[in-house]
Formats: C-alpha cells, structure tokens, sequence
C-alpha cells in the first residue's frame, strides 16, 4: 500500500521542479527576461503615470476650489461675467439660511522685483462679511510678526492698492511686508503694496501659493467691474439642510441668478477633462497590450526550447497539470517583477506626464498647479490586479502546449517534424470575423460622449490582424522560396523551409512587432493629419493683420479684457482700416461650461473669416443668424450635444433664458468644449455693453505688420500691457499649442518604438 504524499511535500517537490526546471532557465536567459519584465513594467508604468496624471488635473482645480470655498454651503452666480451687485439689495433674505459674503475672484499677472512674472488668483471679499466663511491667518502684519487687530485689518483693506499674499509666495520672490508688487489685470498695469502675508494654510495653500487676497471694493476697481460680483458664497446656518435651501433659494431668486455647491464647479471640470483623459488612458493600455505579447513571446520559447525535457518529465510521471502550472507560474513571476517595477516607474513617469499634459490642460481647460497624486495602495492593486491575470491569460496558450505535449514523440524529437505549419482554411475565420465585428463596432454612436465602439473596433482589427499573421508568413514564405532559391541556392530553401517550420512560433512575435509599429504609424498619421487640418483652418480663419489680447488672457482665463484706451491706440494706428472687437466668456451648459462670444455678423459676411461645416453657404447662415436672432455653434459644440442646423439651444442670460436657433455650424479647433456665437446687438442687450477680450486689426495694403505693432505697443502708454501677435506670429502660436496638446501622444509614440525595438530583440 503506498502511502499518499502529504500536500506540504507536493508543494515542496513542485517549488523543487520549478526552480530547477523554469526559474533555473530564466535566469540564464538574462536578455529576454529582462526585456520581458521591462516590457511589462513599462506597460504597467504607462497605465499608472496616466492614472496618476488624469487624478491631478482635476485635483489641482478641485483643491483650489475647496480651499477657497472655505466654509461655503452654497453659491449664488449670474451666468457670464458676473452680476449686478444691485441684485444684493433684492437677496437680502440669503441671511435667513445662513452668513452671506460677496466675491471677486480673477487671474492677474505678478511682475516681482526679483524679476519673475507669475499668474496668481487674487479673491476679493467682504473681510466683515467673508471671516465667517474662510479663516485668514496671518503670518506677519508688521515688523514684529504680531497678529493684527481687527481695526488695522480694516485698515488695511480699505487702501486700493493694497494686497496680502501668501507666505510661500513671498518667500519665494523675496517679498516682505510693505514690498511693492505690480500687478496687471487684463491689460492695466498698477503697482500695490504687500501689507500682509498668509500662513500656508487654508486659501493660502491654493495654486501652490499663487493667491492673493484684496478687499473686495479695490478688486473691482484693480478688475475694472465697478458694481459687479463674481458671486455671493453663503454658510448655511447649523441645522438647515441643504437640499431644501438649494431648493427654496433656486426658487426666490432674481431672474438671471443661479445657484450651486461649490463642488459642482469641479464636476463641471471633472467632465470637460473626460474625453482628454479617457483617450490618454485607452492609449496607456496598448503600451500594456503590446507588453503581454512579450510575455507569450518569452513562454512560447520556453516552451519550443524545452519539449525534450517536457517530454522526459512526462514520461517520468509528472502530470499535465503540473506542467501547465509551472509554465503559468513563470508569466505569473515575470509579471510580478513587472509590476513592481512598473508600479515605481509609473510614478517616475507621471512626473514628466504632469508636465507634459498640464500644457494642455491650462491652455484648454482649467488653471490649476497640477502635480502628481501621492501614489496609493489602489494604484499598486491596480497594477497587480491589471498585470498578473492579463499576462497568465497571454501565457496560457503556449503553457497548454507544453502541457499537451506527448512524452515519447518529444523525446525522440518527431513532434517538431509534426508540427510544420500546413495553411488550413478554417484558419481564416478567426481574423475575418473580428475584421467583420470591428467593423460593425465602428459603426456604433459614442457611450456617454466617449467612442468607445472606436477602441473596440480598433481591438478587434488589433486581434483579427494576429490571428492572420500566420496565413501572412505562410503566403510570404511560399512566394519568397522562389526568389530566394533564384538568388540564393540551397541556402535560401533552407531559409524558407526553416521560416516555415517556425511560424506557430514567431507568428505572435511578428504580431506583437506589427502592434508596436502600427501604433507609431497611427499616431504619426493622426498628429499629421489633424496638424494639416488645423493649418488649412487657420489660413481661411485668420484673415487680420493683428491680433491683440491682454497678457492675463488665456482659453480659460475668460474675464479677462483689454482697456477703451488700447482700443482707441489701435484704432489710431495709421494704415488702419478696421478694428474688429470679441467678447467671450464661460457659460452654463448642462452639466458642463461652454464658450459664448459676440460678434458683428455683418462685417462677418464681408470678411468670411469662420469655415462653414453646415450649411455649405457661410454668408446665408450668418445673414440668418443676424436677421432672425439666431446662433451659430462650433462644430465640437454641435458633436458633443447632439446639435446640428435648424436645432433650437436654450442658455441662461442675466435677463432669464433665452432659446436661439442654430443657423449655422462651424470649424473651429481653439477649445473642444465648444462654443456659441451670437450677434452683437442681441449680446448687448442680454449682458450689457462690456469690453472686448480680443481685438483684429486689419491694415490697408502695403503698410508693414511690425511696424504697426510696434506703434500699437508704443502707443498704448506704460500703463497697459498687451500681447499684440501679427499674422504670421499667431500662426506659429497656434501650432505651438497644437504641438504642446499632443505632447504626451508623441511620448506614447516613442514609447511604441521601443517596445517595438525591445520585441525584436526577443525575437532574436
């Protein structure tokens, strides 16, 4: 009777049987496993950076928000620029739910005396009204670091050209209490004096120091908008519930008011940022896909070199399962190792991620001091979670092979002349059917605005193009025996007969190559399309001579404008024979923000500046807009809702809503959130008649862009700051933050040329 083996000496004979037969052969073939795990790891390393890189760009907003709201419930807001603060008069029953504080809160543009320009948020408040909501404390008010009184608070606030920074701020620019500091907001230039700085808490942490704080009477003079409020911040009293006061305020306010959390400012970001991180994050997963090819690659060898001793083992009693299991143990440890360094360098990666993306994101969505998110036990269970199966499910086919391996066939060697590759037909189903569902999956209408029916189908073609590697070398082997028999004699037979012998082997191997250079084929065609593209847009589009625009302007920074005195500058500039003004700014939309912009229609169908995706005639559309009090929309704006001609598009206006037809689509590739313009005269009579943000200037025939720019910047006094871009410049500007915005594709792009490089080297 023979005694049962115990399951602690199974074990221990099974680790025995490993390391001698994997773990030993591993680490002798030192190459391949190294590329092996760094293909893994770099696939992992990718996933992580860009997880890690998508949580920063919102955090850094989100942080800004929640800092700065301090204690707030909710906010009450006008849609646009701001309101009127004589609304206040008629929201006095706010201070029945709660404290009430008004606000100011703009971009202004930091000259300091160590000779640094910098962006900072200055709020401005109600300081008796705001310390109930945000608590201020003061790291120096005078030479001796004493805390202020309440008086000389209020004191110093009453000045108009005072400021409190932040410690981290000052200390970092060499500031101290009663230093000068010049500040331009929007095109104004002015000098304010530091009469306090902040603790590096609270508010004061916002942006990595970049606040300011002004009261809020010297904010709108320092934004030029005298009697205008951002927003009203209101602390709901203990014991009222927030639902219901949401609720009861949404329903007293003035026409024109709106009312929200502070949260949804972030969730508003949060979706804009959706699309932009969900197609880093479908492109950091095919680093990863391309790595799992290496994994079968390495197996698969293993496998192929080792079918001798598979076939001794068997022969010695060693079962199918516990052949599958070692090879499956050995993915298993390569992709552990993988992991763990993936996981490291993933948050080496999002480092250099950060930089890369936050070009884009402060240009086209959010301004935020973006940096990377502490890595965290989620991130390392993602990677494993990710890692490890992904590679046992690569490595299970080669693994099953070795287990059905016959033990007297591969001991005498006949299974290798048994398995030269013979085309069979049937094989070409497999990639016929995913080229179909690839296909039918790029039919299919984007899920929540995301195309994920796109990455599917491009999966599928991924997959269908693999599974028909092998036909591809069979064919190619066939053909090439010719040639290379013509040129070659006996030594290009044997070539094509020892390729066509390998195929069940090498075919992933060429698959996993063709993965790596397709994808830095495809981009490369994308980038340069989409660049081709965007340069025929701006040779239509951009028809001015110059074009000008503060030095606190940006595609987020939308309060931003540019002062009656430049405007008259430019508009004296001899040669001058038009100036065009535009006014834009954000706007609710749905759960998300839009662009809304004003213009002259009329000198619009003169000059035909805007490229009409529908309907083909510009000029009608706009004449439509114009006569009938229509709109017209980007072509983003009409994709991401659903929108197209004839579409009727309802916006909140300081006068209550107000529904506009859509009398035309354009194209237009400045911001992917889309935008809405409607004529001038209709602008003025819902939002008032306010300063323009940008400014074309068109010059008569023969007289020269730079000097008209430089008179325009002569002209303007030292009191103003512009940017003033010639034709030429804005062009290369326009391409400059193309080129940024596709940064990190590019990055992902060499990191396909590598992986590329790195298979074939396993291949060899």
């Amino acid at each position: 009777m023979s005694a049962t083996p115990s399951p602690i000496r199974s074990i221990a004979a099974w680790i025995g049987l490993f390391r001698r037969f994997i773990l030993r052969r591993v680490l002798e073939e030192r190459l391949r496993t190294a590329v092996t795990v760094l293909g893994i790891a770099l696939g992992i390393a990718v996933v992580i950076a860009i997880q890690l890189t998508n949580a920063s760009s919102v955090r850094g907003f989100e942080a800004a928000i929640e800092t700065v709201a301090g204690k707030t419930s909710l906010e009450v807001h006008g849609p646009g620029p701001g309101f009127d603060e004589l609304l206040l008069n008629d929201v006095g029953w706010l201070r029945a739910y709660g404290d009430a504080s008004p606000v100011i809160e703009g971009d202004a543009l930091a000259a300091t005396p160590d000779g640094a320009r910098e962006s900072i948020r200055v709020l401005g408040v109600d300081i008796l009204k705001d310390r109930s909501i945000r608590d201020y404390s003061l790291l120096a008010f005078t030479d001796d670091n004493r805390q202020p009184r309440v008086q000389e608070f209020l004191g110093l606030l009453i000045d108009p050209r005072s400021i409190v920074l932040t410690e981290k701020f000052a200390r970092r620019h060499g500031l101290a209490v009663d230093s000068e500091l010049e500040l331009t907001t929007g095109d104004v230039v002015e000098r304010f004096r530091v009469r306090a700085l902040l603790k590096d808490e609270g508010p004061a942490r916002t942006l990595d120091g970049n606040f300011a704080l002004m009261d809020i009477a010297a904010a709108q003079l320092a934004f030029q908008r005298l009697g205008r409020l951002n927003r009203v911040d209101v602390r709901l009293a203990d014991g009222v519930n927030i639902d219901r006061a949401e609720k009861e305020i949404r329903e007293r306010l003035p026409e024109g008011l709106l009312v929200r959390r502070p949260e949804r400012r972030g969730q508003q970001v949060e979706k804009m940022l959706a699309a932009f991180q969900f197609n880093l994050t479908a492109l950091s997963y095919i680093a990863l896909f391309v790595g799992l090819f290496l994994v079968y690659n390495t197996v698969s060898i293993s496998v192929i070199a080792r079918r001798e001793e598979i076939g001794t083992l068997r022969a010695l009693g060693t079962s199918r399962g516990t052949v599958l299991s070692m090879f499956l143990a050995e993915a298993a440890s390569l992709a552990i190792a993988g992991c763990a360094i993936g996981v490291v360098l993933g948050r080496v990666l999002a480092e250099g991620a950060v930089r890369i993306t936050s070009t884009t994101v402060d240009a086209l969505y959010i301004a935020a001091a973006a940096q990377p998110v502490p890595l965290g036990v989620w991130h390392v269970l993602l990677a494993f979670g990710i890692g490890v199966p992904l590679a046992l499910l690569a490595a299970a086919i080669p693994a099953l092979e070795a287990a059905r391996v016959a033990p007297t066939a591969a001991m005498r060697g006949s299974d290798r002349l048994e398995t030269r590759f013979r085309l069979n037909p049937r094989l070409l189903i497999v990639p016929l059917a995913l080229f179909a569902l690839g296909w039918w999956l790029s039919t299919l209408r984007p899920i929540g605005g995301r195309p994920i029916g796109g990455y599917a189908s491009a999966l599928a073609i991924v997959f269908g193009a693999a599974f028909l590697v092998p036909a591809v070398l069979y064919f190619a082997c066939r053909i090439g025996e010719r040639v290379l028999v013509r040129f070659f004699g006996i030594e290009g037979r044997l070539a094509t007969a020892n390729l066509a012998a390998a195929i069940p082997r090498i075919s992933i191997s060429v698959a996993a190559l063709a993965v790596s250079l397709s994808m830095m084929v495809a981009i490369a065609v994308m980038i340069g399309s989409f660049r081709e593209t965007v340069i025929r847009w701006i040779d239509q589009t951009l028809q001015a001579d110059l074009y000008v625009r503060p030095v606190t302007r940006t595609n987020i920074a939308t309060e931003s404008t540019i002062s009656p005195e430049v405007v008259t500058a430019a508009r004296a500039i001899p040669g001058v024979t038009a100036v065009d003004t535009f006014r834009s700014f954000d706007i609710p939309y749905g759960d998300a923000t839009i662009i809304l912009g004003s213009s002259d229609f009329e000198q619009e169908i003169v000059r035909r500046k805007l490229a009409f995706k529908e309907p083909a005639d510009g000029p009608a559309a706009l004449t439509a807009a114009h006569v009938g009090n229509g709109a017209i929309v980007s072509e983003s704006f009409a994709i991401r809702y659903e929108r197209s001609v004839g579409d009727s598009v309802t916006i909140p206006t300081p006068k209550g809503e107000r529904e506009f037809r859509i009398e035309g689509v354009f194209y237009d590739y400045s911001s992917d959130r889309g935008a809405m313009i409607i004529d001038r005269v209709v602008f003025t009579e819902l939002y008032g008649d306010s300063a323009p943000t940008n400014l074309a200037v068109y010059l008569a025939e023969g007289v020269d862009p730079e000097a008209a720019r430089q008179q325009l910047l002569d002209g303007k006094g030292d009191s103003h700051r512009i940017f003033v871009f010639t034709n030429a410049k804005i062009r290369a500007e326009v391409l400059r933050i193309f080129d940024s915005t596709f940064a990190i594709t590019t990055a992902l792009e060499i990191i396909a040329i590598f992986v590329a490089i790195w298979e074939l080297q396993a291949r060899c």
